[in-house]
């Protein structure tokens, strides 16, 4: 089985890949993932009758996004990863939107905030074109993806994976927070 949790926005998505079945719960979150999370990644093996001890595998969206949102998703999927003795593996919520549409062409992943955009691009076979990166304009012509999750093709793409470390998975922050510049 293959655990997926995604905070990074206010959208909670916790989603358990069985071999036969791919089982989603979604939460909508103002600020409160560390009231939800748990309970919704509890209640995902409670409600299919599932172990966590089968779990073998955690995918966790590592950001960008909402700073506090992906520090319980990353605390979270580390905690049960290194639990249970288990691969983790990371993804950008920009390449989990890439890999998620289905345009076939060249494509771009934005995602905005007060000050500028997150960005990121890939061809049509998700090679990445443009590193993820902070821009204050946005000055390419890429066609842009819509901000929604295809639980399948995520976890297609990362099955060969080489899996991560749990100690050493950072959140991504492609924009420097102020105490760090």
């Amino acid at each position: 089985m293959i655990l997926f949790i995604d905070t990074h926005d206010e959208l909670i998505t916790i989603a358990l890949k069985t071999k036969d079945n791919l089982y989603i719960k979604t939460q909508e979150s103002e600020y409160s993932h560390s009231i939800y999370t748990m309970p919704m990644i509890a209640a995902v093996f409670d409600e299919n009758k599932l172990d966590i001890k089968d779990l073998e595998k955690i995918i966790v969206v590592n950001g960008p996004g909402s700073f506090t949102g992906i520090r319980i998703g990353l605390s979270s999927a580390k905690t049960i990863a290194y639990a249970l003795n288990i691969k983790i593996n990371t993804i950008s919520s920009l390449m989990a939107y890439l890999i998620s549409s289905d345009i076939k062409k060249d494509k771009m992943a934005i995602i905005e905030d007060n000050k500028g955009y997150y960005i990121a691009a890939t061809d049509k076979d998700n090679n990445i074109i443009l590193d993820e990166q902070y821009v204050t304009e946005n000055n390419y012509n890429y066609t842009v993806v819509e901000h929604k999750l295809d639980i399948k093709k995520i976890i297609n793409y990362l099955k060969d994976a080489e899996s991560e470390n749990p100690h050493f998975i950072k959140a991504n922050y492609i924009k420097k927070i102020e105490v760090e510049k």
